[in-house]
């Protein structure tokens, strides 16, 4: 069944709940996640979940899809149900969910720099930047299709990707009225995550916290999913690359935000299976 929820129940983009997530323990909720593997956004949310040790559910939706018992006013994805109450926007739930987690809120700055990989910043350029570039487009493509193997597609498997990236014309179009990176590109953003990171292991110090997941999701998102050079680029030319492999070695060794089964604990801990 469906979580029946209320306009009470959920959240506007970029806008808090309207009172506290009420809930003791979130490995013991009903967590469920509406999500597509393609979306960096969605990264976010389950290297979060990943880390933490959060049994969830995950249900395949797409921008624009109404989905029953779903305050579907908010067209976009993902959308995290928790104990049937709704929260929008990577960026919102990083804010609630912090606070459970680490008995901490994010800081000022912590916010500040995870609200700017969201859209208008880093991971909106890197959307851009990835769709607009031939070898973007080619590398994305090669990278979603290594697995299709049907012997209709076997032959076209070595050319089609190189195909596909005559289309980055028609990227640069779609995404020139759109707030994709209107923040900056991202080199500047990765300029600046490097100059907040200075000569800390992590965001949080010595251990991962929230704002490592974040990025870390957007940037295994665009490296593991798409295959995206843009996103190496930055790593490399930003010193995060060390940053990045401490994150992936991290929480791949509990669960690899790419697939893959959860720890002991957490699969002991679900009530469902995963879909």
């Amino acid at each position: 069944m469906p979580p029946v929820l209320t306009k009470a129940t959920s959240n506007a983009e970029g806008e808090d709940l309207g009172s506290p997530l009420e809930v003791k323990d979130l490995k013991t909720a009903d967590v469920v996640l509406y999500q597509f593997d393609a979306s960096p956004p969605c990264w976010k949310i389950r290297a979060l979940l990943h880390w933490y040790e959060i049994p969830y559910r995950s249900v395949t939706a797409y921008p624009g899809s109404k989905i029953d018992g779903l305050d579907n006013t908010y067209h976009k994805i993902p959308k995290l149900v928790i104990d049937g109450t709704q929260i929008n926007d990577s960026a919102v739930v990083f804010r609630t969910l912090a606070p459970i987690l680490t008995d901490a809120p994010l800081t000022e700055s912590q916010t500040e720099l995870e609200k700017r990989n969201n859209i208008s910043g880093l991971l909106g350029a890197l959307e851009k930047e990835t769709v607009s570039s031939y070898f973007g487009i080619v590398s994305a493509a090669r990278t979603l299709t290594n697995g299709w193997n049907s012997w209709s597609y076997m032959p076209l498997k070595p050319f089609l990707p190189y195909a596909a990236g005559f289309l980055a014309p028609l990227g640069l179009l779609a995404f020139r009225n759109m707030p994709h990176g209107k923040d900056g590109d991202s080199l500047e953003h990765g300029r600046a995550y490097r100059d907040a990171l200075g000569k800390s292991a992590f965001f949080h110090g010595e251990q991962i916290g929230p704002l490592d997941l974040s990025l870390y999701g957007t940037f295994a998102c665009f490296i593991k999913a798409l295959g995206a050079p843009q996103a190496h680029a930055v790593l490399d030319k930003c010193d995060l690359r060390a940053w990045y492999e401490r994150c992936d070695g991290a929480v791949s060794a509990i669960r690899p935000v790419d697939g893959g089964p959860p720890s002991p604990a957490a699969t002991a801990a679900l009530k469902e299976p995963l879909i």
